[in-house]
């Protein structure tokens, strides 16, 4: 038989030279590397004490994971709180859990204020995952945090630095629902409903409000406020499509750009200035807001434009001012 016409090997052959050289090349690569490493070793052990070596790496490998796995985070968690948050507010954490990327992830977090209703949390927020800044931590710090949470029913997401004289933190908020917060009970009674929306951006020395910098820019849909009232006095329902806030915060001051709801019952605009105060609720007011009746107002409603002082339009538009603190602000 001629060579032209020898049966040739398939392609799948383990006979075939060219895949046998190629299988015994690519065997070499891992033996070339332990061998690289091995002579590396050598080197820099003294007497070549190569396995002596390996055997300390290995068990130091062991003892720090068994150190981590072991150690209490809940209460190095629990004291690293205590130093970042000097605000009159305190921090419950429930269980904490830490992932293989150094990330702790809470059940539950609670801001509370100091001597408040442990009842009546400022914020809660649950499966909250945060994570340090890698960078962060080759300098001593973990500073920038990377958060993420559910928060009443939608999420939250933001970069995060607690260190008071550092102070910064990066926030978008998204279809959170303004229903399950239980922090409005703090300031007025009812039934408040809505889905919130928004980026909250802020930056300065957190134990000095007049230092703070940044933007807020939020929007509502749906909101609705139904039964409420503010120290014993009744407000009437008000239902609004939508609401949009947004202003600036230059060396604490806010500056409300846009603030404005069109409602069912009555339409508001508003602008003006919150200079921002240690506790929030010192913070002093000077706004004008404008409420222009919508066409199906209620009576008792317009009775009640009717009593506020301030301009009257030809629409019958009611034009005022909100000064005094936050706490008590008065109308002129």
């Amino acid at each position: 038989m001629t060579a032209a016409s020898e049966p040739s090997l398939p392609p799948s052959s383990p006979l075939r030279p060219a895949s046998a050289l190629a299988l015994a090349q690519r065997a070499l690569v891992p033996s070339r590397a332990l061998a690289v490493v091995r002579t590396a070793l050598q080197r820099w052990t003294p007497g070549g004490r190569v396995r002596l070596v390996l055997y300390a790496l290995y068990t130091s490998g062991l003892f720090g994971i068994f150190l981590v796995a072991t150690l209490p985070h809940q209460l190095v968690v629990r004291r690293m709180l205590d130093r970042a948050v000097t605000a009159p507010f305190a921090v419950e954490v429930g269980a904490v859990r830490l992932g293989w990327t150094l990330a702790y992830t809470f059940d539950e977090l609670r801001l509370l204020p100091v001597g408040g209703d442990p009842n009546v949390p400022l914020l809660a927020a649950s499966n909250v995952r945060v994570a340090p800044s890698f960078l962060g931590l080759l300098r001593g710090r973990p500073y920038p945090l990377g958060v993420h949470a559910h928060l009443y029913d939608g999420t939250l997401a933001a970069t995060v630095d607690l260190r008071p004289a550092d102070f910064e933190v990066s926030a978008v908020l998204g279809d959170v629902d303004v229903a399950r917060y239980a922090g409005l009970r703090l300031f007025m009674e009812g039934v408040l409903r809505g889905r919130l929306g928004g980026t909250v951006e802020l930056r300065g020395d957190a134990r000095k409000p007049a230092a703070m910098n940044g933007h807020i820019e939020l929007r509502a849909a749906g909101l609705a406020l139904e039964g409420g009232s503010i120290r014993g006095i009744a407000v009437p329902a008000l239902h609004f499509s939508e609401l949009r806030i947004a202003g600036t915060v230059r060396n604490g001051r806010l500056e409300l750009s846009d603030l404005a709801a069109a409602g069912q019952e009555v339409n508001l605009s508003s602008e003006g200035t919150v200079f921002l105060q240690q506790p929030l609720g010192a913070s002093l007011v000077n706004m004008a807001l404008t409420l222009q009746p919508a066409a199906d107002v209620p009576p008792e409603l317009r009775l009640a434009l009717s009593l506020l002082p301030g301009e009257v339009g030809a629409d019958g538009a009611r034009k005022f001012r909100l000064v005094g603190s936050l706490a008590q602000p008065r109308v002129q």
